[in-house]
């Protein structure tokens, strides 16, 4: 009677993957930190400003007239764009601490975490600050995309962008999206510059240029090239890697190419 192999070294030496806890932990802790101090610090300028320039009503808003309450509706007015201008401030100036991770293929298993998902932590907790301000941040969209704000985030924060929105969107990767001029994206559309796979993260550059319209609710993943004058259905999702060319119209779940688009201005397709 033959005895059965033993595979248990086998099973025993393969690597085991690593456990994602502490570090989506630290992820949390940083987050927590990010927010804190960054409103802190926003909220302690803007209170030590008002109190130099002696800007506050003396009488308290609870003795006021119809006028008194009008003046302090304006104080609080200028206190809430203060506090806005100087937490965009923060996140520009918290930018140029942080290195920008290199583009590549980070495994989840095996030996210590690389130093470029550090980066991309840090980073993406100061992106969480960016997108979810706590009161009073409700400016900090339009504050961060008009003059003079608009000139330090784009080359400093990211996107490198030549485009203004109407409405904001989510912006997931800010360092590795790139966005050409007069692009419209959509109400609650996501723009990453990342991905993840079943054992690693991958991080990689996302390039939408001009005339580009992405309806609402889409999701564009890391690696995406989308060429001029295309266009992405509502609630659409384009897989990692994917190229649209110029001039086509994608939809659907996983996008594909439906049909192609008339050139804009009479221009010949590329």
């Amino acid at each position: 009677m033959t005895d059965l192999p033993d595979n248990t070294v086998e099973r025993d030496e393969a690597p085991r993957p690593r456990d994602m806890r502490p570090a989506l932990r630290v992820s949390l802790a940083l987050d927590l930190f990010a927010r804190l101090t960054i409103w802190g610090a926003a909220l302690a300028l803007s209170l030590a400003a008002f109190h130099a320039l002696n800007a506050w009503p003396e009488a308290t808003p609870t003795q006021a007239d119809l006028r008194l309450a009008a003046r302090w509706a304006g104080c609080l007015a200028w206190f809430v764009l203060l506090f806005n201008v100087i937490y965009v401030a923060e996140l520009v100036l918290l930018r140029l601490f942080i290195p920008t991770p290199r583009e590549g293929r980070y495994p989840k298993t095996g030996g210590p975490v690389n130093r470029q998902l550090v980066w991309a932590t840090l980073l993406m907790a100061l992106n969480k600050a960016r997108y979810f301000p706590p009161f009073p941040g409700f400016l900090v969209f339009q504050v961060a995309n008009l003059p003079p704000m608009c000139w330090l985030m784009g080359p400093i924060y990211g996107p490198k962008s030549r485009s203004c929105y109407a409405l904001e969107p989510a912006i997931l990767d800010p360092h590795l999206v790139e966005l050409g001029r007069n692009v419209v994206i959509g109400f609650n559309a996501t723009v990453a510059g990342h991905y993840q796979e079943r054992d690693a993260w991958v991080l990689k550059r996302t390039v939408i240029e001009d005339e580009v319209v992405i309806g609402g609710h889409a999701v564009i993943y890391g690696g995406v090239h989308i060429g001029a004058g295309a266009a992405i259905g509502a609630g659409a999702i384009v897989l990692p890697n994917t190229v649209i060319g110029p001039n086509e119209f994608w939809g659907g779940i996983p996008a594909k190419k439906i049909r192609d688009l008339p050139a804009l201005d009479g221009r010949a397709q590329s």
